[in-house]
């Protein structure tokens, strides 16, 4: 599906000045419905004027060519609502949308117009000539409900269709997020240039408006996982107490015994110390594994930071694929939250677990402030009857086994320079290991010593009964593992 013309002025279509749409908003609008409204300009309400003039006049002289004339005059008027409305109803409209798109990519939207020939051989009687096109396409805001445009809102005059065209519309650089095309809008004055009537062409089928821009992923060297605790399995790492690779002598660290361990491997100096039966890690006995924790509520300093953070999880989320390890992300506040519905209610369903949902989450999270939560008032009907088909294991956090990493906004700024841009200013962020228990005074297990499973929303109340906002904000501190100042400082993570 290639295009026939592009967003040229050397072809066929141009760009209007902005006098021409100003031009249009001062007229009368009329909507008439089926999409269709009529622009009544001061030129048509003169002409309609100057013809009962001429007419009243012809009729106190008694004067039939003074009455020819009035006829002239609203004939021409007539004409001139007519004639357009013909032209747009003779127009047909498709469009195609770009499947995946990168943060910082362009997209192009493509649009084809068809001239319908309803009245065969008649139709070449109303050619279809010198259109004005409004592309509709927005990207949708922080709160999930407010759309700002992204094209700009000088109009695109398509000087003459004949059969079949398609033109291709390409967007400026695209920031991640979710951009939706709400249709076209065409409007015509010819071929008497009295009045103008337009016509929108709306979307039927919701369901393929949407263009997903994603997060960039980097390669990630993986340096910062021998701080990791590690598991004993490598098989798909279906079980941690299966130990399927060869002794070492290399010594990695302790952990407390687990049903299934050998009894050669326990170290009894650290036991009788701790109290507590402790085990001996090797290194090829064990491999890193982590999951991740992308904190919503945490004081980002601005949008640059912010999507440093994104980037970051996407990056760590292959490196935990490329290498086998499966790991999870988790959101504060957690996916299936109110204050998340209006941004992940139309992830498309059928979706593997994996990265193909983990693209399609980070592409569309933002920053979630504690006091603009207290202050939604509710959301469109459209989505509050959506429900999140997401799973359980997204939603709570078990610190069992594995490492929960995050990412802590630094207060610091650096400068580094880009042989692009020059000199940029970035803001660091942190990888930490999430603390167990942090949402707790004290650590709690249960009885089986395994860490509490946490759920952002539902922490432990204070005495007086409120929730606590420093706990709902997320963890804010950790053991720093790793540093990122910019995304080229990934590769080296």
């Amino acid at each position: 599906m290639r295009p026939q013309s592009r967003l040229r002025s050397d072809e066929a279509v141009t760009i209007l000045s902005k006098d021409s749409s100003k031009r249009a908003k001062r007229a009368w609008a009329l909507p008439v419905g089926m999409g269709y409204r009529i622009y009544l300009e001061a030129r048509f309400l003169s002409m309609l004027s100057i013809g009962l003039c001429i007419s009243l006049t012809g009729a106190l002289c008694n004067n039939e060519w003074l009455y020819l004339l009035s006829s002239a005059f609203v004939s021409a008027a007539l004409l001139g609502a007519i004639i357009p409305f013909l032209v747009l109803t003779f127009v047909k409209f498709d469009y195609a949308l770009p499947e995946e798109v990168l943060a910082s990519d362009q997209a192009a939207v493509i649009v084809k117009l068809k001239k319908s020939k309803v009245l065969g051989p008649l139709s070449g009687l109303v050619p279809v000539k010198w259109l004005r096109l409004n592309i509709d396409a927005a990207r949708r805001g922080k709160d999930g409900t407010s759309f700002e445009a992204i094209y700009p809102p000088e109009p695109v005059l398509i000087d003459s269709l004949d059969g079949e065209s398609w033109y291709e519309f390409p967007t400026p650089n695209l920031q991640r997020g979710v951009y939706k095309f709400n249709g076209i809008e065409l409007s015509t004055c010819f071929p008497l240039g009295i009045t103008w009537w337009s016509r929108r062409f709306a979307i039927k089928d919701k369901k393929n408006v949407l263009i997903t821009v994603y997060p960039r992923h980097y390669p990630v060297s993986g340096n910062f996982m021998t701080e990791l605790r590690g598991v004993s399995s490598t098989m798909g790492l279906s079980s941690a107490l299966s130990a399927v690779t060869h002794q070492s002598t290399s010594f990695r660290s302790v952990r407390e015994f687990r049903t299934g361990d050998s009894l050669r491997h326990i170290h009894w100096a650290l036991t009788a110390k701790a109290g507590e039966i402790l085990v001996k890690e090797f290194d090829q006995e064990t491999l890193p594994v982590f999951n991740l924790l992308l904190n919503l509520r945490a004081n980002w300093r601005n949008r640059e930071q912010f999507e440093l953070a994104v980037s970051t999880m996407f990056s760590l989320c292959h490196l935990g694929y490329s290498m086998g390890q499966v790991p999870n992300l988790f959101l504060n506040p957690p996916m299936n939250s109110s204050q998340l519905k209006p941004l992940l209610f139309d992830i498309p369903s059928g979706l593997n677990p994996g990265l193909d949902l983990y693209a399609e989450v980070l592409a569309r999270v933002e920053p979630v402030s504690v006091r603009s939560e207290s202050k939604r008032v509710g959301v469109d009907k459209e989505i509050a009857e959506v429900e999140l088909e997401l799973d359980e294991s997204l939603i709570e956090i078990d610190y069992f086994e594995r490492d929960l990493l995050t990412l802590l906004p630094s207060g610091d700024s650096v400068v580094k320079y880009n042989p692009d841009q020059g000199d940029v200013v970035c803001y660091p962020i942190d990888l930490a290991i999430v603390p167990e228990g942090w949402d707790y005074e004290d650590p709690i297990e249960d009885k089986r010593g395994v860490g509490a499973m946490v759920n952002f929303d539902k922490l432990r109340p204070k005495k007086g009964g409120d929730t606590n906002i420093k706990h709902l904000l997320g963890p804010d501190s950790g053991q720093v593992i790793g540093k990122i100042d910019w995304i080229k400082d990934l590769e080296a993570l």
